[in-house]
């Protein structure tokens, strides 16, 4: 399986590590528009060729080139990117896999992932797949939601919850940046049983107890895809699904101040020194870099979702799956965080598949749409481990 990576940072560089581990991949192709950046990486090519090239995912005509005799791309890029590289992908034969969407923060933006989704039958008439939101979560999330909604018949709830522990880190994102300040200035939203329905930033709070060694963490509503495809796509009715997260409730709630006061727009411009810069590049800049965190981190990520509903008899029944991995463990296997690792782990799993036809057909499909004895053999034979457990209803 010839593989391409657009996006040699953090994530590209974990991506890429994970497949060059794998004895299916037979070639990597890098891009990024830092040329310095993907060749700095083709040193990890010990068991198999790797070739960087220098090049922005922006223009068309390079990417399509790039992507000649490719079998499978991941965009590990900014998701804002996604449609632009389907797109590439589609006319040249390429698979594709990316970890995340982009949420849309303006009335009427079509950055998200239903957009991805509606290529389903251009994909499927080519013959060719795409999976799309193939990250941690959204991602692992969704694998674990199908693991708990294929033991029901009715599903009422689905509750997904995310934390992570480690000295410094902790309330903050483990992500990019970018996608993260995106995500909290778009409105969390739940899924009522009917329509997807928006609530307010930061709001439903709650305490929610993680497995050991997390421990209770408080979480709140944030804007995630898994609450817009698992209704969709997890092929049974979803009476609820709600995504809530640990990262600290005022950096959420001073990002939306701070865009109120229009702070946060481009034309927006701080002096640092000799340097001019957006006061939204600034603000970033203080924020934990999830590339730089790997050997000094410690702690844990825990993602956990709980589905309730009834089983085939009509009896009530609750089933909780959850998966934790440790930041050292992370850095061990990989030399990266927790989060990456889960990322990176999934987005090749998914580029696996794909590259070996073992997907459930030809189309664009959400990540809940592998089943779990396809998927999670998968998973497991890069480090993961899912707990699953049937709790009073």
């Amino acid at each position: 399986m010839k593989a391409a990576v657009l996006g040699a940072g953090g994530l590209g560089r974990t991506i890429a590590l994970e497949l060059s581990a794998d004895r299916r991949v037979s070639e990597i192709v890098l891009m990024d528009r830092r040329g310095d950046r993907s060749r700095a990486l083709q040193s990890i090519g010990r068991t198999v060729p790797i070739s960087a090239l220098q090049a922005d995912v922006t223009d068309g005509a390079t990417v399509r080139r790039a992507l000649q005799g490719v079998d499978v791309a991941v965009n590990a890029t900014l998701p804002e990117f996604n449609l632009q590289i389907m797109k590439a992908c589609l006319e040249v034969g390429c698979g594709y896999v990316d970890t995340s969407a982009a949420s849309p923060i303006m009335p009427g933006e079509k950055l998200g992932i239903h957009d991805q989704l509606a290529l389903d039958d251009a994909w499927r008439s080519r013959g060719l797949t795409a999976i799309v939101g193939m990250g941690s979560d959204p991602g692992v999330s969704n694998v674990m939601a199908r693991m708990a909604a294929d033991r029901l018949a009715r599903i009422d709830t689905i509750r997904i919850r995310w934390a992570t522990s480690g000295t410094g880190v902790e309330g903050f994102p483990l992500y990019s940046r970018e996608i993260f300040l995106r995500d909290a200035l778009s409105p969390p939203v739940v899924w009522d049983g009917k329509q997807v329905v928006e609530h307010p930033p930061a709001s439903g709070v709650e305490d929610f107890e993680f497995p050991p060694p997390i421990g209770t963490r408080k979480v709140h509503l944030f804007r995630h895809e898994e609450v817009t495809t698992l209704p969709l796509r997890l092929g049974k009715p979803v009476g609820w699904v709600d995504y809530k997260h640990a990262i600290d409730l005022n950096l959420v709630r001073a990002i939306t101040e701070l865009n109120a006061l229009g702070l946060l727009g481009p034309d927006r411009h701080v002096k640092l020194g000799d340097r001019v810069v957006t006061f939204r590049d600034a603000f970033l800049a203080a924020f934990p870099e999830p590339s730089t965190l790997i050997g000094p981190l410690t702690g844990t990520l825990a993602i956990v979702v709980e589905i309730g509903g009834a089983r085939e008899d009509g009896t009530p029944a609750k089933v909780r799956v959850w998966t934790l991995m440790d930041h050292k463990e992370a850095n061990r296997r990989r030399g990266t965080t927790a989060e990456y690792f889960l990322t990176a782990a999934a987005a090749a799993s998914a580029m696996v598949l794909i590259g070996e036809k073992r997907v459930p057909r030809p189309g664009v499909l959400s990540p809940e749409e592998l089943a779990p004895d396809l998927i999670r053999p998968e998973l497991e034979s890069r480090g993961l481990r899912f707990e699953v457990a049937e709790l009073p209803p």
